[in-house]
């Protein structure tokens, strides 16, 4: 009892620590509140012996995802191209590049995420086709596994080959099964499928163009936990921070592609040494044994490892439940189920459904504002704000589509709001700078002018908007009436 009070109170001290250095409250509630449900899954999973489950879930997943992968390679991004428009967002241009690349995405947001599930269940798969003792069934997850790596083939993902190529190996001497007669085809078949996608991808791979791409994002990460190493940004406040951390030339992401370089620059160094040593010392009561289940479950740990250290990782919901699946296995207990576990994870599921449905409305708006249909991507950003007010996304599309209307009392109002939850936004600062323009408050404009172009230093608009003010800043002060100044 003792200890999980001070356990208790460690999490308190953080939460509320980490609360007070973090700019974007918003954020910081939105993100511990998915890391909470995790954590409060982990704590129910692990009662349970969720073998056959996880079974199930495999043949169900992997099937569909790998059969919705080729429709999306061979019948929907043929359909996208000739009917999807650029709209008028970078969101909406960077999925036109996506759909031109031919990289499948299946019904993930990334390549890089749906190739990790991908080698999730490949592993998970091959797991079964050798345990089966029936001609029948092998043959079943035989034709899994070859729709599988032929769907790796289609996200000419360099990552999801290399998982494997890293994951068989662990996997067999784990599981005994170490036979070279084996083994080595194996791994030379798996070898071939990697310079395949070489090939598919020569011009990036020539140029180092995916390391590159990581390497600046990485960069940028280091600069964010330069200026606040011991106690970090705050949990959530990454993405909106990064553009000013973003340098010209450099690859945009909203994302560190890194999830320690990321959580490290929310929460900072102090706090990452206090969680790993209280994982240390929670890791000692517990205890797993070798066998065959958990060299599956060993294997997708490491596969899950690497692909945080390329990607955030956890941040992604489909990661962390993958993880949380594994660790409650690898650490299962055989006590009964605590009520205030449930209650808990039941709580947290309950919050996150609201989160994730504000999330999902505001996509949607966002989907129709792409495409000029104002109304209707208004009438999305406000269903959002019905299920969570705060979201300072929302309240930026109401700004934005109200200001595109003509609308620019109701767009300063939305903006006030947004402002006051996240005056990090760029384009925030930005439109109410032209706003204020409009009205005559030039050195509210230019005040708001500057906030933008210093939070995104490579937005072109944004610094040539601030040059024309600053030349023109007298004179629009000169002619200003008496009230005004």
């Amino acid at each position: 009892m003792i200890k999980r009070t001070f356990y208790f109170f460690v999490a308190l001290f953080f939460i509320l620590f980490n609360y007070s250095v973090s700019d974007i409250k918003t954020d910081f509630f939105k993100r511990a509140i998915f890391f909470a449900l995790f954590i409060s899954l982990f704590f129910v999973f692990r009662y349970f012996n969720l073998k056959r489950i996880i079974r199930i879930l495999t043949v169900l997943s992997s099937s569909l995802i790998f059969t919705y992968g080729i429709i999306q390679k061979y019948l929907l991004f043929p359909i996208y191209l000739n009917n999807l428009d650029a709209g008028i967002s970078t969101v909406s241009e960077a999925m036109v590049e996506r759909v031109k690349s031919g990289r499948i995405f299946s019904v993930f947001s990334l390549p890089t995420l749906y190739t990790f599930v991908c080698a999730i269940l490949l592993l998970a798969i091959f797991h079964y086709l050798i345990n089966s003792k029936k001609n029948s069934i092998k043959i079943f997850w035989l034709i899994l596994f070859t729709t599988g790596m032929f769907n790796i083939i289609l996200t000419q993902s360099f990552s999801g080959i290399l998982y494997l190529l890293t994951g068989f190996p662990l996997y067999f001497f784990l599981s005994g099964r170490f036979n070279s007669k084996f083994f080595v085809p194996l791994m030379m078949i798996l070898s071939v499928f990697l310079f395949i996608i070489i090939g598919l991808r020569f011009s990036e791979a020539k140029n180092l163009e995916p390391i590159r791409l990581r390497i600046s994002n990485w960069n940028q990460a280091v600069r964010i936990i330069k200026t606040s190493p011991l106690l970090g940004i705050g949990l959530g406040n990454y993405e909106s921070k990064i553009s000013g951390f973003t340098y010209p030339g450099e690859a945009r992401s909203i994302y560190s592609h890194n999830f320690i370089l990321q959580i490290t620059s929310e929460i900072g160094i102090f706090f990452l040494i206090i969680g790993i040593l209280l994982l240390f010392l929670f890791r000692k009561k517990l205890y797993f044994q070798i066998n065959d289940e958990n060299a599956l479950y060993i294997t997708a740990l490491l596969i899950v490892v690497l692909y945080n250290l390329i990607d955030i990782g956890f941040y992604f919901f489909p990661a962390s439940l993958i993880f949380t699946l594994i660790i409650s296995q690898i650490y299962r207990k055989n006590d009964p189920l605590p009520k205030i576990n449930i209650i808990l994870a039941v709580s947290f599921i309950l919050i996150q459904l609201l989160v994730f449905t504000s999330s999902s409305n505001r996509k949607s708006g966002s989907f129709h504002m792409n495409f000029k249909r104002f109304d209707k991507a208004e009438l999305y950003f406000k269903k959002s704000l019905n299920f969570n007010k705060y979201n300072h996304k929302s309240l930026m599309g109401l700004a934005t589509t109200n200001y595109a209307k003509g609308d620019k009392k109701n767009s300063d109002r939305y903006l006030g709001k947004v402002l006051l939850l996240n005056n990090f936004n760029p384009y925030a600062n930005f439109l109410k700078s032209k706003i204020s323009y409009s009205e005559g408050k030039y050195l509210t404009s230019f005040y708001y002018a500057g906030r933008a172009k210093s939070l995104n230093i490579r937005n072109r608009e944004y610094k040539k908007w601030f040059d024309f003010l600053k030349l023109n800043l007298d004179k629009n002060l000169g002619n200003m009436s008496p009230e005004k100044k």
